[in-house]
């Protein structure tokens, strides 16, 4: 709530009065001083408050221009701060403060108290200027709104600033830069304006903001599930992943070792992809799978990479390193008789299971298995 001065004795107090807008104020101030103040500086104040009068050495100098004389005191009352010398106004005019013209206008008097609402009218705060360099940067049914606070803040604090759309006149407020707006409609063109507001109320829009549209995000993702980024693979598993696009994908690449090595079948049912992507059209088909040789590989650390391809051109890539074991005899066993258990021993702690002096292809090893939950079974993690 704006506040006014009001005069108990000899204090000049703030007190609560009805809110009224700056501007009205600072015009209300000029006519009340033509009004009711102008013929008693005419009358009592220039014949010392002159050029080359007694007081000419004091800012309040007046003329025959009574909006100057407004103007005077404007100056004076308000500096170095709103309303710092509407006091010492007061003061002198009573005679106080040594003032050399004594008493000219008793306190308590009808005079006193058109002086005492002149001093509250001058003092009262306007609403500050219009923000400037206003920008808006769109997102998915929301802009945030930046800007510079004005110049001029009225004489009071800002309070808050609000930024308003066109079309649609949505807004949101802040305390500073940067205000957001939401419940914007993606796909339609917005301009913002900013307004700030202090105890006297709200200023005038600023210029409004350059166009931007609001938009849902594009999405473009791909992720490689098997082979386990970190872990051990053997023998002939999965290789799988998913990718989804907002343009559509047009193929998914699998790459070995940074090489190219073949296209990824894509289109497999993927219920839990559709459910976290319900505006993607046909993310619910957005697997890739296939058997994979992991064996034809070279014991040691490998890389796969799923590179997807969206209907506008644009790629985005995983890719997940991975530790390949491997029997000594061959890349691929195909004998159905080539593995013998008969004379071999095993021992199981937590989800790992060792089997020692196990016949594979004619040679003797100790196998290490290993839960794995992609593939939902045991791998095959060491052979030695």
């Amino acid at each position: 709530m704006t506040k006014f001065f009001f005069s108990v004795g000899t204090a000049f107090k703030l007190a609560p009065l009805i809110v009224m807008s700056g501007m009205a104020l600072a015009d209300e101030a000029e006519s009340y001083y033509l009004d009711n103040i102008e013929s008693s500086v005419q009358a009592k104040c220039i014949n010392c408050h002159r050029s080359g009068g007694q007081a000419s050495g004091t800012p309040l100098r007046f003329t025959a221009s009574a909006p100057g004389n407004h103007d005077v005191f404007d100056s004076y009352v308000n500096a170095p701060s709103l309303g710092a010398r509407a006091n010492t106004v007061l003061t002198k005019i009573r005679g106080g403060a040594g003032h050399g013209g004594g008493v000219q206008v008793p306190e308590g008097s009808s005079e006193y108290q058109r002086f005492s609402r002149y001093m509250e009218l001058l003092s009262a705060p306007s609403v500050p200027g219009a923000p400037t360099n206003v920008v808006a940067t769109a997102g998915d049914g929301r802009a945030e709104v930046s800007f510079t606070a004005p110049a001029d803040d009225g004489g009071a604090a800002i309070t808050a600033y609000i930024a308003t759309s066109s079309p649609g006149a949505l807004s949101g407020s802040c305390s500073a830069s940067p205000c957001s707006v939401t419940g914007l409609t993606n796909g339609t063109s917005y301009t913002f304006t900013v307004t700030a507001s202090n105890e006297a109320g709200e200023g005038p829009e600023s210029a409004p903001s350059a166009a931007v549209t609001a938009e849902a995000p594009s999405v473009f993702r791909v992720v490689l599930e098997e082979p386990v980024n970190g872990e051990i693979h053997s023998g002939v598993g999965n290789l799988r992943g998913w990718a989804v696009a907002s343009s559509g994908i047009t193929k998914v690449e699998i790459l070995v070792d940074g090489v190219y090595a073949f296209d990824a079948p894509y289109g497999a049912s993927r219920l839990d992809v559709g459910r976290d992507y319900p505006d993607v059209e046909d993310s619910v088909n957005s697997g890739y799978s296939l058997a994979y040789a992991y064996s034809l590989l070279s014991a040691g650390e490998h890389t796969i990479t799923a590179r997807a391809h969206s209907e506008l051109g644009t790629t985005i890539e995983q890719s997940n390193t991975f530790t390949v074991v491997k029997f000594r005899s061959s890349d691929y066993i195909s004998d159905p008789d080539a593995v013998d258990l008969n004379s071999a021993s095993c021992s199981v702690s937590d989800d790992e299971i060792l089997v020692i002096d196990s016949i594979v292809d004619g040679l003797v090893y100790d196998l290490k298995l290993k839960w794995r939950t992609a593939e939902q079974g045991f791998e095959i993690i060491e052979v030695r």
